[in-house]
């Protein structure tokens, strides 16, 4: 009597080996993206090196950047906690209450990425005239770019498992706590992708505060570059700026 044959397992073949090279279009396209991309960090790299260590320097430090990375941090650490709480709140009424109406609220709460930071601005200033200054800048971002919060709060909310809040209430934790153990920490990458949007923008914004004139390093680089006529001191400006961009990103 012959035996049957005993069935083999398939071998396990790695993704690299199996997933198609890309064409020569394909690699030539994403090599000019990355190049085009790459242009305005050179031109920065250049402007510094074209006028020395020792001018830059100088250029740098005689353009009150000191007071400009006070404000800018300033901007950030309360306009980003601010647009936290705002968003992760009204993601939670949302998606986990019985608000009324809610299919009003979801694209209500998105509308403010419709309206550029600095129409917000334009009108706020309308309506205020004296409107001006770090606090008149935290109300402006916190209202126009909440929303970057919001929305990955809110998808992330959706896909969470409700029957673990559930079982977390059963076993006799409140809303506030299953809020907290439970919900919280399922939202930190959402957080922090939100988080990070928000302070991209922060730091590149400009109409919105030269409208309420806070001086940030976007309207100090304008300044010297329209008024002043001196592109040397609007490179530096920028240098600093793209190094906060990155030690954002990087944090």
């Amino acid at each position: 009597m012959v035996a049957p044959p005993v069935s083999r397992p398939a071998a396990h073949v790695p993704r690299s080996e199996t997933a198609a090279r890309p064409g020569p279009l394909v690699s030539a396209t994403v090599a000019i993206l990355v190049a085009a991309t790459c242009i305005p960090l050179g031109y920065v790299v250049w402007g510094a090196i074209s006028v020395g260590w020792t001018r830059a320097y100088e250029l740098v430090v005689g353009r009150g950047v000191g007071e400009l990375l006070v404000n800018t941090a300033a901007l950030v650490v309360v306009t980003v906690p601010l647009c936290v709480a705002i968003g992760v709140a009204v993601a939670w009424l949302v998606e986990r209450t019985d608000l009324p109406g809610r299919a009003f609220w979801r694209p209500l709460f998105v509308a403010p990425l419709a309206v550029p930071a600095f129409v917000n601005s334009y009108a706020w200033v309308g309506v205020i005239p004296s409107l001006h200054g770090l606090w008149a800048g935290v109300l402006i971002t916190t209202l126009s770019y909440f929303p970057f919060m919001y929305l990955p709060v809110a998808a992330t909310l959706r896909r969470l498992d409700p029957a673990v809040e559930e079982t977390a209430r059963s076993l006799g934790s409140g809303s506030t706590g299953v809020f907290f153990r439970v919900v919280l920490p399922q939202l930190r990458l959402a957080i922090l992708g939100g988080s990070l949007l928000i302070g991209v923008h922060l730091l590149a914004e400009y109409g919105a505060f030269a409208m309420v004139r806070f001086d940030t390093f976007t309207v100090a680089i304008f300044q010297q570059f329209q008024v002043t006529f001196d592109g040397a001191a609007g490179s530096m400006l920028a240098g600093v700026l793209v190094l906060l961009c990155l030690v954002l990103l990087f944090a």
